[in-house]
């Protein structure tokens, strides 16, 4: 199961179209599949996500609604949108919410499970194990994502990129999401707890009944 989720293979449509908040803590634990049945297959566990709200979400790059870029994040879910940013990193996110309502899952971070000599190679052989893929653009680079990606099926069986589900529930630990200007005390950011792959510095609160509105809490 993810999260509570329905029994997938890959996850049905329906499940993407959810809450992004709701998808995002469920993709933890999930696998990624990338060039499956290929000599260059790799498969990983995310294990940290960052959720974005999209025309509710000033630090969504759909807030202002659709552009050239984000089309993508108003369209289907279960799609791959991949943006190029500092001139140099890609990122990949996971489409979520109905058609037409914008959301997007920023993958943070994965653990090699399969496929580590084709991770390292594009890593670099001194990169310590857990830091492979490590942060959003270390995550695309280790697993040869790139702008050319941006806009795929994850659900097209010719999809080079598949989520598979996940074998139990993981412990989830949430914190706000790294970098940003906006919107930076929101809690959307949701990683498996003690998980060494996981970015710095790591979510501090336990997400096992946490809120999926991003809403900071206060005070017992």
């Amino acid at each position: 199961m993810c999260g509570g989720g329905p029994p997938v293979a890959n996850p049905p449509r329906e499940w993407f179209a959810r809450p992004t908040a709701d998808v995002a803590r469920d993709l933890v634990g999930c696998a990624l599949v990338v060039d499956g049945g290929t000599p260059e297959a790799v498969v990983a566990r995310i294990v940290e996500t960052e959720a974005y709200l999209g025309t509710t979400d000033p630090a969504s790059h759909a807030f202002r609604g659709p552009t050239p870029r984000s089309t993508v994040m108003f369209g289907l879910a279960a799609h791959l949108y991949v943006y190029f940013t500092y001139g140099m990193h890609n990122c990949a996110n996971v489409v979520t919410e109905p058609d037409g309502v914008a959301g997007a899952v920023l993958l943070r971070a994965a653990a090699v499970e399969d496929g580590v000599a084709t991770v390292t190679a594009r890593r670099g052989a001194a990169t310590p194990a857990a830091a492979l893929l490590r942060g959003p653009g270390n995550l695309c680079r280790g697993l040869g994502i790139t702008r050319a990606d941006d806009g795929i099926d994850l659900l097209d069986p010719g999809s080079r990129v598949h989520v598979e589900r996940r074998a139990g529930s993981p412990p989830i630990a949430i914190g706000t999401r790294i970098g940003l200007r906006h919107a930076a005390d929101r809690l959307l950011r949701f990683a498996w707890r003690g998980d060494p792959a996981v970015s710095r510095p790591v979510p501090w609160e336990s997400g096992e009944r946490g809120p999926s509105s991003g809403k900071r809490k206060g005070p017992d």
